[in-house]
């Protein structure tokens, strides 16, 4: 390597390799300092020194944007570190960077790191939360949101004063609102990528480099909302009424040629009968349906898990009806006007006001649903008719690997299994609707029927039906 006095005008006179080969000179004046020149002439200056059997090497600059007095001055202030601390220079601004790291960054990093594990949907649901209510953070460091600036935020979203981090009060009207729910849902956003965070970036030894997680204050001054899980359903009482007026709805739509309210109707009655989730319904391909197996399945539900289901008597007639209004290039069951179905409150608003009879004697007010009611509907009905806990969370998709009853690892239970149970519920569905008689009123028709008999009357009654099942083999 070339040693010369690095001066303006020596530097400006070199030349690149017409090889393409990269040159470095070393610096008379300063030890270790060094000027490299690549192949297309750019020139810039660096430090080199051998420390534990290991050539440290840092880039301080471009010649000449660099001047030769302070690529010196800050060679000398490196080396220097270098000679006392031992540490990479390199290593020491990949620290300080990851130190620095801003929201935006930190976001990116956490959605990348969950890879499969984080459907796309939540990816831009973390983004949407954390844009809207804290725009004005994405560009700063992680290290910058304190504890007090998380108190505001979250007392500003609260109160929907706060949208994409300014005050409300200077925008237009209509830009967007938060509400107790919304506050929650944007801390719990910055607390999964904070926590992340804290815990991905470190420094070579291991420590830390961010401050201990903001959200903290939330669950220290008790500021979390803890918004109520909905309890929103159809009640046992209005499932008849219900159900006729989604029936309604399809014959009406079916007289249109409309065929995707029809099929938004069909996808309610799957709902209600199966108890499941609005993205599972509209998302069901034909591929996944075996008819004669009665059964169907779901490669990809919310919690990650597969689920197979049994094909009771009403979805067998439900997809006989659909498979009739199938076109040849249709994979999707319930289809919308381009492919799947994304939003249904147009005809579920239609079947609300469907639910009021006409005439109305009886001042009946309208069945007010979404369409996540018919899961808890489903739900609901299953444990009035006697399911057991095992059997409806595996009907529900309800994980069980992470709980603590060891029982549950050891029941598995496929579409088989699960015939039986779905047909209880159906029944049970049916019998609140009126649409079918009662078992139980079955049963006391039968016993008033028999308390009018007298013993030998009975007997003869017994005998003859057993003698009419044996004819029957």
């Amino acid at each position: 390597m070339k040693q010369f006095k690095f001066t303006k005008a020596n530097i400006t006179a070199l030349l690149p390799d017409p090889a393409g080969a990269r040159l470095e000179f070393r610096d008379a004046v300063v030890n270790g300092l060094i000027l490299r020149v690549g192949a297309s002439g750019v020139k810039s200056f660096c430090i080199s020194r051998k420390r534990g059997g290991k050539f440290i090497r840092a880039t301080l600059g471009r010649f000449p944007d660099l001047t030769v007095d302070n690529a010196r001055a800050k060679a000398l202030e490196l080396l220097g570190e270098v000679a006392t601390s031992g540490k990479n220079p390199n290593d020491v601004r990949r620290v300080h960077a990851m130190s620095r790291v801003t929201l935006e960054e930190a976001l990116q990093t956490y959605i990348d790191n969950r890879g499969h594990r984080l459907k796309p949907v939540t990816a831009k649901q973390y983004r949407s939360i954390l844009g809207n209510f804290s725009g004005d953070w994405m560009k700063q460091p992680m290290a910058n949101i304190s504890r007090e600036r998380v108190e505001v935020r979250h007392k500003a979203v609260t109160q929907g004063s706060v949208w994409f981090g300014k005050d409300k009060a200077h925008l237009r009207a209509g830009v967007g609102s938060g509400s107790r729910s919304q506050a929650d849902l944007w801390a719990r956003a910055l607390r999964a990528v904070y926590r992340f965070s804290y815990d991905n970036y470190r420094d070579e030894e291991g420590r830390t480099l961010l401050p201990d997680p903001p959200t903290m204050v939330l669950s220290t001054k008790r500021q979390w909302h803890g918004t109520v899980r909905k309890t929103e359903r159809i009640r046992t009482n209005d499932l008849g009424r219900w159900l006729r007026a989604v029936e309604r709805i399809r014959q009406e739509s079916a007289a249109e040629r409309d065929d995707v309210s029809v099929s938004i109707c069909d996808a309610l009655d799957m709902a209600l009968f199966t108890g499941l989730r609005r993205s599972e319904v509209f998302g069901l391909e034909w591929s996944r349906i075996n008819m004669g197996g009665r059964y169907f399945w779901i490669d990809t539900t919310k919690n990650g898990d597969p689920l197979e289901l049994p094909i009771t008597d009403t979805l067998l007639a439900l997809f006989r009806r659909r498979l009739q209004l199938k076109s040849d290039q249709q994979t999707i069951v319930f289809n919308g006007r381009k492919g799947v179905v994304r939003e249904p409150r147009r005809v579920i608003a239609r079947i609300v006001a469907a639910t009021v009879p006409q005439p109305n004697p009886d001042g009946l007010i309208p069945i007010e649903f979404k369409f996540h009611d018919a899961r808890r509907t489903f739900g609901t009905v299953a444990e009035l008719a006697g399911v057991g806990p095992y059997i409806l969370k595996r009907l529900m998709n309800h994980r069980t690997l992470r709980s603590g009853d060891v029982t549950q690892g050891y029941l598995h239970f496929g579409a088989d299994e699960l015939q039986e149970p779905a047909g209880r519920v159906e029944r049970a569905i049916l019998e609140y609707a009126g649409l079918i008689e009662s078992k139980r009123g079955l049963d006391n028709q039968l016993h008033r029927m028999l308390e009018g008999l007298s013993d030998d009357e009975k007997r003869k009654l017994i005998f003859s039906l057993v003698g009419n099942m044996q004819e029957a083999k």
